[in-house]
């Protein structure tokens, strides 16, 4: 799986430069000023860049060239997960270290905003992938879409309720819980949809 993860990394840094940079943008508003915005933005676009993935993959017939490689359908599919998983911690180590160095926000904000990062994210890669991988790129980009819009008015309702800056406790633990689970299930019915897909060329 080492090698598929390598793969997506690769084509990440060759074709996703100016987004790279958009993403240290957001990195850096979301550890000095915080805010929903940016702070969902600085891992929202890792992500999307991993959707990209997905795309050339669809687009270049790499799905079924990699069937007949020595990688099964749950490998392929596994890895795209953990390439996410991978992106979203990666973005909030690196809000968090951008926060601890300009010290601007207070540390139970930045464990708040790491809560949100993990929250959202999660939740956009378990909701989108299956349908990614069952309907093809194009077909779910307007799902993508509406997904985040989605995510981000239920976090500004959210933080309506909030009366500082740092969300309550039983919420920062409940959030980060659900979303874990629903990317575990959303993991098994990609699996499933990956099963029983027919590539072209396969």
């Amino acid at each position: 799986m080492m090698a598929l993860l390598l793969k997506d990394v690769f084509l990440i840094r060759k074709r996703n430069l100016i987004m790279l940079f958009a993403i240290a943008i957001f990195v850096v508003l979301a550890g000095v000023q915080g805010g929903l915005v940016n702070t969902v933005m600085a891992t929202m676009m890792p992500l999307l860049m991993g959707f990209t993935t997905l795309a050339y993959d669809q687009n270049d017939g790499w799905e079924a060239y990699a069937c007949a490689l020595p990688f099964s359908r749950i490998q392929i599919g596994k890895s795209k997960y953990v390439l996410a998983l991978i992106s979203i911690v990666v973005s909030i180590l690196l809000v968090l270290i951008v926060g601890l160095a300009a010290s601007v926000l207070e540390l139970k904000t930045m464990l708040s905003n790491a809560v949100t990062q993990f929250t959202f994210g999660s939740l956009f890669v378990a909701i989108n992938y299956p349908l990614i991988l069952k309907f093809g790129f194009e077909k779910s980009r307007l799902y993508y879409i509406l997904v985040m819009i989605g995510l981000m008015s239920i976090g500004s309702a959210l933080s309506t309720f909030q009366k500082g800056p740092s969300m309550p406790v039983s919420l920062a633990f409940a959030l980060p819980v659900a979303a874990l689970a629903g990317l575990i299930a959303s993991y098994f019915l990609s699996c499933s949809i990956m099963k029983n897909k027919e590539f072209s060329g396969s």
